[in-house]
């Protein structure tokens, strides 16, 4: 295979699912019997309102990133309704498309170098964040928003130094370096971060206090309330983090949707354009336990934050949406017999697939 060349950043986003506006399609009720059956059902029509593509420059761009989430999940989510009163919103995307994440060597990839390629345009070898193939440090797109005057932020419902929200801040060998992942988030420019703790205390993982002594030197940590803080000139970075798996599916206190909604509010309380990382991994970690109950919550979760984050882009009027993923995971297929309406999740791996 030949080596995957450095590509504009700017090239990877074009290419990228781009979204706007709120879409809707026939509702479909879902209906779980076990862990691996799913019922559905066709719900009322609904209107396809006609959408317009602006032509104008963006001001802010959120990125969300569905980990995990291959195009059976897509299929999945499409032949699904993940709330009786909210119908999918795929088919109905005014532009698709498709970048290529893969790592260097290899067809398929993990969640650093595909993070990697999307932060930085450069393709590079498997678990390594904000590097190439030999190791050089290449400058990712907060680095370059920061720059210019973005602010930047970062939510996820996975640790906050997991591969892919930590590829778009640190320049490590290993994903692995969770305490130089950590380290360099304090001496980033990054605005916010919300996301998990994990693991702490083991191999290279520091201790939750430690870890949060580490962040302290940038962000001002935020309780459980996420109260903000008072609003002066400039507001100081800040930081919520949870227990692990503390923020799940929309069942959880908080969930995606609401550190989402947080952030967005932080963000456009200054007035300086920004670019958000909005991460749901649930995807990911469910299809690697061959979990389809994880799997259609994260759905939902993915679905409910995604419609807020078109509902904030349609009133706002300056925000582009890019929804995406970086590999698959699980070798999801969806089988059906001759008992229809049900449907059956059938699992082939519990590692990356494709």
């Amino acid at each position: 295979m030949k080596h995957w060349k450095r590509t504009s950043l700017f090239t990877v986003l074009v290419i990228a699912l781009l979204v706007y506006g709120i879409f809707y399609l026939v509702g479909l009720k879902i209906v779980k019997k076990s862990s691996g059956d799913v019922e559905f059902a066709p719900g009322e029509n609904t209107v396809k309102t006609a959408t317009t593509i602006s032509n104008n420059k963006p001001k802010n761009i959120i990125l969300f990133v569905a980990d995990g989430f291959g195009f059976s999940h897509l299929s999945l989510s499409m032949m699904t309704q993940q709330q009786e009163t909210s119908p999918t919103l795929w088919e109905q995307f005014d532009i698709k498309g498709w970048h290529d994440a893969r790592s260097t060597y290899g067809p398929l990839t993990d969640s650093g170098a595909s993070a990697t390629a999307m932060a930085t345009g450069v393709s590079t070898n498997f678990g390594v964040l904000g590097q190439d193939k030999d190791g050089n440090k290449v400058t990712n797109a907060f680095e370059i928003a920061s720059a210019q005057g973005y602010n930047t932020g970062i939510v996820t419902d996975s640790y906050f130094w997991d591969a892919t929200p930590a590829a778009f801040v640190a320049h490590v060998p290993s994903r692995d370096h969770a305490r130089d992942i950590m380290k360099q988030y304090a001496a980033s420019e990054v605005d916010i971060v919300f996301g998990e703790l994990e693991d702490v205390g083991e191999d290279e993982v520091p201790t939750e206090e430690e870890t949060l002594d580490i962040l302290e030197q940038r962000f001002q940590l935020l309780d459980e309330s996420l109260t903000l803080p008072e609003q002066d000139s400039i507001l100081k970075p800040i930081a919520a983090i949870y227990e692990e798996d503390e923020v799940q599916d929309l069942n959880s206190t908080p969930n995606l949707t609401t550190l989402t909604d947080k952030a967005l509010s932080y963000l456009t309380s200054q007035d300086k354009p920004f670019i958000l990382l909005v991460e749901c991994e649930e995807m990911d970690s469910g299809s690697h336990r061959n979990d389809s109950d994880r799997v259609v919550n994260g759905l939902k979760s993915i679905q409910k934050t995604l419609s807020q984050l078109l509902d904030f882009a349609k009133a706002n009027g300056e925000t582009l949406i890019v929804f995406t993923t970086d590999h698959e995971t699980g070798g999801l297929a969806i089988v059906s017999d001759d008992n229809y309406p049900s449907m059956q999740l059938i699992w082939a791996s519990g590692d990356h697939t494709a």
